[in-house]
């Protein structure tokens, strides 16, 4: 696999997690558009093409996101194995965490690359927006004493999320938007999502009912997200996600299609976390 699409999982991930568990706003505080709480994702391939030379995927993914009043605060492990069609499986993981100001205009980062138990790139810094909607800079101090400057526009993921979820609230079908994550030092992408009307599917753990009973089920909205790059004038994205949503701002699955092969996250265990008193 490129170098360029091996990260691009890494990034797909780490985008989903900050910037995509979602829920609708309602009628209460602005913070109310999600709930402070942790899952773990059980990780499969869903399809894959015989160019892609992936004929597996296994893994699991924790996530942790948790509101700290000034801020949204989030913490993410996560290792995949793929396993290739010349018999070897390679194991590529990432840790995460980050905190992102409710202003929006800050974003402080921290991410492992991690291949075959081995960190090969470590990435952390700080990015700051002139202005809501204005350019910006990143300062790396891993790479130490890089700076990249963000192009007006930006945002940070938290903040394209509570704006994205506004406009799914006003009846629109979609939203658009340059966003910025910190989990590389080409984290900037042209992130467009689409969303569809909500439907019925069965709580994440209760498959289709016990002992004969039907199972629970709540409305979940499916979002498909397309991240293009912002280096070249590519007309395809570098990849796309799929992702069922519930009304509590928890993901029941995510679909990871990097075009010759897919990844599939579902949600195994939850827990929601109280939030602070502020």
């Amino acid at each position: 696999m490129a170098i360029r699409r091996k990260w691009a999982i890494y990034l797909a991930l780490c985008l989903l997690l900050v910037g995509a568990v979602l829920a609708p706003l309602g009628a209460a505080a602005a913070d109310a558009w999600f709930t402070p709480h942790r899952g773990i994702y059980r990780m499969s391939l869903i399809s894959a093409e015989s160019s892609s030379g992936i004929i597996g995927a296994s893994g699991e993914m924790y996530f942790e996101w948790t509101d700290t009043c000034d801020g949204w605060n989030v913490n993410q492990h996560t290792s995949l194995y793929l396993a290739s069609s010349q018999e070897k499986s390679n194991q590529i993981g990432l840790t995460f965490s980050g905190w992102e100001a409710k202003d929006g205009m800050e974003l402080r980062f921290h991410a492992s690359h991690i291949a075959n138990g081995v960190i090969v790139d470590k990435v952390a810094g700080e990015a700051r927006l002139s202005s809501r909607d204005g350019a910006g800079t990143v300062t790396y101090t891993k790479p130490k004493g890089l700076a990249v400057a963000l192009p007006e526009g930006t945002v940070f993921p938290s903040e394209y999320s509570r704006r994205m979820m506004a406009r799914m609230n006003e009846g629109a079908s979609g939203y658009s938007a340059l966003m910025f994550d910190g989990s590389s030092i080409e984290g900037t992408y042209d992130v467009t999502t689409f969303f569809a009307a909500p439907r019925l599917r069965a709580l994440p753990g209760t498959g289709d009912g016990e002992a004969g009973e039907e199972a629970v089920k709540e409305k979940v909205w499916p979002v498909r997200m397309a991240y293009f790059p912002l280096l070249g004038g590519d007309i395809e994205p570098d990849f796309e996600v799929g992702a069922l949503i519930n009304g509590r701002g928890v993901a029941h699955r995510y679909d990871i299609d990097y075009g010759n092969f897919a990844v599939r996250a579902e949600l195994e265990k939850y827990e929601e976390i109280s939030a602070p008193d502020c």
